[in-house]
């Protein structure tokens, strides 16, 4: 029923308009999407729940429903709504609904003033931690990882001068008391809403028949889709991450910062490379003029780290390989290091045993990727970035010379490792998740309209989407980014960081939860810990050996 107990209780006289409100209700609760499945007789349907202040979307996937019978029960609710209406028109005012009748959903509020609006999605499937991956088994998740971390980025955000709104999807159901520590752990004016018990339904699409509807608790990565598709003209930007990474007014500005810089480069730049080059040709170019191709396919990127808790008992890797690490970036400042204010210094109070209040630059480490895949790119004569690195992710080989980005790798020479090939642009050792992804409101629209095969946001349609997009891709690739840098049935677009040290340390993303290292450690991986300060020194020794390259080349 979509009425309270409250309102079916209600006085028997008021029959006509409460058919009138329950009806409006169905009607307003719109079918969003409809998609085909395996036969044209089922349907994939996403439904809103109108019940209380707020929408609960609620998912389901691959379930049979004749296309007859669900056209049917819109035309009847319509038809009757038509008859119905003058009946409520003719009631007594006396009769106007009071608090126990159910509110439709309003519109969300827009900001009052000038201030860039922000919409901060937190996924998370655990109230409570199992005990899985170096987790206390019991212990707060809500309490110890999500408020402190929301609460930080959050107040960043409006100190910052965004205004800001939060909305969490929960595999579980959040209790009205549990979401008050989450709202009074916010500043004033912060919008909270919550989206609870948001896994959707579907089968486990690698076993054969179909045969058991269950929580698809992998596909919960997917929902915060279907929130940015409702907000998508409400808000400047969409910032999505899981619960355990702190985002910063400073990674907001950043990203919003190259993100322009980027849109005038576009702007500027030809559309197509010189005649007679082919994709291998571009592949191997690593400085001068870019395309307009080339410049859209650019995206922002980032970098998930930790801080080291015990050195001496999971320490980083103590062999770093062949690449020297220069910290000299020339100028006034001279030796240069990460700051780690940007990313991983947070307030007294979000600090615990887990999350230390101001790490050291040389505490932060990385485990997802290392300097032998990477490689580096001069940007064009007018840009501020200068030499960025191109992260992992994208594949190259079937794409026009005028959108293929080269860039100059490590091991360009057989410098370092000799006769040792590249790894594959997909390689997850070497990827790079993210945690979450960020993006202003026109990247979205041009990612699901132009960039995206099958679009960006829902529905999710085949061919680049089967099952209603409940097959088995991994959290990683709907939540963590890599559908925008990946390339099966994916944007394939390639994420740049500049190697400045200032605008390098802006672009990492803390991993609050600190328990990677210890993980990874007790799987006998901990060759993979690389300090940060070691990547960006070593990426810096490219940079120089890649612009001795471009002068012998321009002699």
């Amino acid at each position: 029923m979509l009425l309270s107990k409250e309102a079916r209780d209600h006085d028997k006289d008021d029959g006509h308009r409460r058919w009138y409100h329950q009806i409006s209700s169905l009607v307003s609760c719109r079918f969003q999407s409809f998609s085909k499945l395996a036969s044209s007789d089922e349907l994939t349907i996403m439904y809103t729940h109108c019940e209380g202040d707020f929408a609960d979307h609620r998912r389901v996937s691959n379930r049979k429903l004749p296309v007859v019978v669900s056209m049917a029960c819109v035309v009847a609710s319509a038809l009757l709504l038509l008859v119905l209406l003058p009946m409520a028109s003719n009631q007594s005012p006396v009769n106007e609904p009071d608090a126990t009748w159910p509110k439709l959903p309003q519109p969300r509020r827009l900001a009052s003033n000038n201030k860039p609006r922000i919409l901060y999605i937190i996924t998370t499937l655990a109230e409570y931690n199992s005990g899985t991956r170096s987790t206390v088994r019991g212990s707060d998740r809500l309490q110890e990882t999500l408020i402190p971390v929301v609460s930080e980025g959050v107040r960043s955000m409006v100190e910052g001068g965004y205004d800001v709104d939060v909305f969490l999807i929960c595999h579980f159901t959040l209790l009205p008391e549990r979401k008050a520590l989450v709202q009074r752990a916010l500043p004033p004016g912060v919008g909270l809403d919550v989206w609870n018990d948001a896994t959707p339904l579907g089968y486990d699409t690698g076993k054969n028949p179909f045969t058991k509807l269950e929580n698809r608790t992998l596909h919960l990565a997917r929902q915060h889709r279907f929130a940015i598709k409702d907000r998508l003209l409400e808000y400047d930007v969409f910032v999505n991450f899981e619960d355990d990474m702190v985002i910063k007014s400073s990674h907001v500005d950043h990203f919003v910062k190259v993100t322009k810089e980027l849109l005038r480069l576009r702007e500027l730049a030809p559309d197509d490379v010189p005649k007679g080059t082919s994709g291998a040709d571009a592949s191997k170019m690593f400085y001068g003029e870019m395309t307009k191709g080339q410049l859209k396919r650019m995206i922002p990127g980032f970098i998930r780290v930790e801080a080291l808790l015990d050195e001496d008992e999971y320490g980083a890797q103590k062999d770093t390989g062949p690449v020297p690490i220069d910290m000299d970036f020339g100028g006034p400042a001279g030796m240069q290091s990460i700051n780690p204010e940007y990313c991983c210094h947070v307030s007294k109070e979000t600090a615990n045993h887990k999350i230390p209040e101001s790490p050291a630059s040389d505490k932060l480490m990385l485990w997802e990727t290392n300097i032998f895949p990477l490689g580096v790119r001069k940007m064009p004569p007018s840009s501020w970035m200068d030499w960025v690195v191109l992260q992992r992710g994208p594949a190259q080989s079937k794409l026009d010379a005028k959108e293929t980005i080269g860039d100059y790798w490590a091991n360009r020479n057989n410098d370092y490792w000799p006769n040792k090939g590249r790894p594959a642009p997909q390689d997850f050792k070497y990827i790079n998740n993210q945690g979450g992804w960020m993006a202003t409101r026109q990247q979205l629209w041009e990612w699901h309209s132009e960039i995206c095969p099958g679009g960006f946001l829902p529905p999710y349609e085949s061919p680049h989407y089967r099952f209603d997009g409940l097959d088995m891709r991994n959290v990683e690739w709907y939540s963590g980014g890599m559908q925008l840098s990946t390339v099966r049935h994916a944007c394939n677009m390639q994420r740049i960081i500049a190697l400045d040290p200032d605008n390098f340390s802006r672009s990492l993303v803390y991993h609050s939860a600190n328990n990677k290292q210890r993980q990874l450690a007790d799987q006998g991986k901990q060759e993979s810990f690389t300090k940060v300060n070691t990547l960006l020194g070593q990426l810096n020794t490219l940079k120089k050996i890649a612009e001795k390259a471009i002068t012998k080349e321009l002699a």
